[in-house]
C-alpha cells in the first residue's frame, strides 16, 4: 500500500471541498490533484526517476505542501531541508542525500546559489518565484506539465521520505522512511486522533518538521488544511475563528504563547476540539492552566524522527482536579499507540519491571527503515526488531511511560533538536577557547535553552557576545547558546571525559524530568 492509495480517498469523496488554504490562496481537492499530477510530470520531464531524492526548502506555503505530497505520489523521496539552517548546513544534507533537485522559495535562492559549486548531485534548482541565474521557475515548469496522472508502480517497502536528525558526533543522520511506515502513521493519526469529516486543521508549526505528519491523514479524510507561515498570534486566532478550525498540532512553546496572549478572549475559539502537542514536555502546572483555558482538547504525542509517534497521552487522560494518580500521569508521555509495543530495558536489553528506569525501546511499523548510508548506526539503533531510542524512562503499573532523561547528548528547544557536539565544534573555532561544553537548561518558554561553558586559553580573552555571534554565523539561530559562562576548567572524570552531569545538576535539581 503506497501513500497515494491511502490519501486518494479524500480526493475521490470530496473533490469540490477546499483542500489547502494559504493566505488568500485556496484550492479544492480536484484542483490540488491536478497540481500534484503536474508536479510529478514536471519532475519526470526533467529526467528524474522513481526513488530519486528531491529536497524542499520552504516555510509553510502552497508550494511546500504540493511538493511534499507530489514527490510521494510520484514514487520519489521527499527530503525536506530545515529553512532555519544556513547554506553550509544545506550543503551537507543535499550531498549526503544525493538529491537531484531542490524546490525552494525565492527567499532562499540567493543562499543556495552561494554554495552551488559545492553541491555534488543537484542538477535542478527550482524556485517558487523568479527563475534567474540558471534556476528554473516553478510555475513556468508547472505550466508546461500535463495534469494527467502518471502511473508509478510503488511497493510498500519503497522509500518515501528522508528526514535528517542530528547525531551526537555533530553530523546529521538521514532517517529513511518507507510507504509502509508513513502509511501506518497516517492510519494511526486517523484512528487515535479521531479525525472527522467535519474537521478543519491548521498548521502553525512547519510541515517540513513534525507538523507534516498530519497532512496525509487529513487529506485521506478530505478535510481543509490551512497553512500558516509565521507565528502571528492575532492572525492565527482570527483564522481559527473565521474558518471554524477544529484541530491544531502544537509545540508546547506555541501553547505558552497562546496562554500569555492578552487578546485571546476577543476571539471565538469554541470550534477547537483537538489540540495534539509534541516535540517537548509541558510542565504539569502549565498543562493544568492550558486545560482550564481551552478545555479537554489536548493530546500529547511522544516520538522521534526514527519513529514519529510512540505513545500518546489521550484527551481522556488530560484530567484536571482528578485523583492523585490522574494528576501524576499528566507528567507522563501516555501509553503505547496502536500497532506499537514499548518496553524499558537494562544495559543488556533485558526488560525491566514497572517503576524501574532504563532505556526505552519500541517495536512498531512506524519505525524507520534505516539510517541513510550508515549501516553501523542502523545496527546500533535497530536490534532484534526493536528501535533503541536513547531515551531513559520507566513504565508504571498502568503502562504509562515516564521519560526521565536521554542517553543521547541532545537538547530540545522550542521543538527543535540541538546536539551539543555540533555547537561545541563551532565554539572551538574561536582562537581563545581552550575547552567547551554545551548543555540544555530549563526554559519556561522553550522547554530547554542552550547554555555553553567555556574555559579560555591562558592569557587570552573572549566575551559572551563573541561566542554567541560566532555560533549565529555558523549555525541555525535556534542552535546558538542563549548564555555563556566562563570557567577556569570543566569537570572531568579520571579518563579526562567532561562530566556534563555535574554541569547540568544545579539547573535540573528537584525536577522529576531531566529534559
Amino acid at each position: 500500500m503506497d501513500m497515494w492509495s491511502i490519501m486518494k480517498r479524500g480526493f475521490m469523496y470530496r473533490p469540490e471541498r477546499d483542500c489547502v488554504i494559504f493566505g488568500e490562496q485556496r484550492v479544492t481537492y480536484r484542483e490540488y490533484e491536478k497540481r500534484l499530477n503536474k508536479l510529478v510530470n514536471m519532475l519526470y520531464g526533467l529526467g528524474l526517476h522513481k526513488g530519486d531524492r528531491v529536497s524542499v526548502l520552504s516555510e509553510n506555503s502552497m508550494t511546500a505542501a504540493e511538493a511534499m505530497i507530489g514527490i510521494e505520489k510520484g514514487g520519489m523521496v521527499w527530503a525536506p531541508l530545515n529553512f532555519r539552517h544556513v547554506p553550509a548546513e544545506h550543503v551537507y544534507h543535499l550531498n549526503n542525500a544525493g538529491s537531484r533537485a531542490v524546490i525552494m522559495q525565492q527567499q532562499f535562492a540567493e543562499g543556495i546559489a552561494s554554495v552551488r559549486g559545492e553541491l555534488e548531485t543537484v542538477e535542478h534548482l527550482i524556485v517558487d518565484g523568479e527563475g534567474a541565474g540558471g534556476m528554473h521557475s516553478y510555475e513556468d515548469l508547472m505550466g508546461k506539465a500535463s495534469d494527467k496522472a502518471t502511473a508509478v508502480a510503488i511497493d510498500e517497502d519503497d522509500p518515501v521520505a528522508l528526514m535528517y536528525t542530528s547525531g551526537t558526533t555533530g553530523k546529521a543522520k538521514g532517517v529513511l522512511h518507507t510507504h509502509k511506515s508513513f502509511g501506518a502513521l497516517a492510519n494511526f493519526a486517523a484512528i487515535e486522533l479521531g479525525i472527522q469529516d467535519s474537521d478543519v486543521v491548521i498548521y502553525v508549526a512547519p510541515i517540513n518538521h513534525g507538523a507534516g505528519i498530519l497532512l496525509p491523514p487529513h487529506l485521506m479524510m478530505g478535510v481543509p488544511n490551512i497553512l500558516i507561515a509565521h507565528l502571528d498570534v492575532d492572525y492565527i486566532l482570527d483564522v481559527i475563528q473565521k474558518e471554524k478550525v477544529t484541530t491544531m498540532w502544537l509545540a508546547p512553546t506555541i501553547i505558552y504563547f497562546l496562554l500569555a496572549y492578552p487578546n485571546r478572549a476577543n476571539f471565538d475559539l469554541s470550534s477547537l476540539r483537538s489540540l495534539p502537542y509534541s516535540s517537548a514536555p509541558i510542565a504539569v502546572e502549565k498543562l493544568k492552566e492550558a486545560l482550564d483555558t481551552f478545555g479537554s482538547v489536548f493530546a500529547q504525542a511522544y516520538g522521534l524522527v526514527e519513529c514519529p509517534v510512540i505513545s500518546m497521552l489521550s484527551r481522556d487522560d488530560h484530567v484536571v482536579g482528578g485523583s492523585e494518580e490522574q494528576t501524576r500521569r499528566l507528567g507522563s508521555a501516555g501509553r503505547e499507540i496502536i500497532y506499537t509495543k514499548v518496553r524499558v530495558v537494562d544495559d543488556g536489553g533485558n526488560e525491566l519491571p514497572a517503576g524501574e528506569m532504563g532505556e526505552i525501546i519500541v517495536n512498531s511499523p512506524l519505525v524507520m527503515k534505516e539510517y541513510w548510508r550508515d549501516p553501523e548506526a542502523t545496527a546500533q539503533a535497530l536490534r532484534g526488531g526493536w528501535l533503541y531510542t536513547g531515551d531513559v524512562g520507566y513504565l508504571d503499573d498502568g503502562g504509562y511511560l515516564f521519560i526521565a532523561d536521554r542517553l543521547k547528548d541532545m537538547i530540545i528547544t522550542g521543538g527543535y533538536n540541538v546536539y551539543p557536539k555540533e555547537v561545541e565544534n563551532v565554539i572551538f573555532k574561536h582562537e581563545a577557547v581552550f575547552e567547551a561544553a554545551v548543555i540544555g537548561v530549563p526554559d519556561e518558554t522553550w522547554g530547554e535553552s542552550v547554555k555553553a561553558f567555556v574555559a579560555l586559553k591562558p592569557g587570552m580573552q573572549a566575551t559572551e557576545e563573541e561566542i554567541i555571534a560566532l555560533c549565529k554565523d555558523n549555525l541555525a539561530s535556534y542552535k546558538k547558546p542563549k548564555s555563556v559562562e566562563f570557567v577556569d576548567a570543566l569537570p572531568k572524570n579520571l579518563a579526562g571525559k567532561i562530566l556534563k552531569t555535574e554541569l547540568r545538576a544545579p539547573y535540573w535539581e528537584g525536577r522529576e524530568r531531566q529534559v
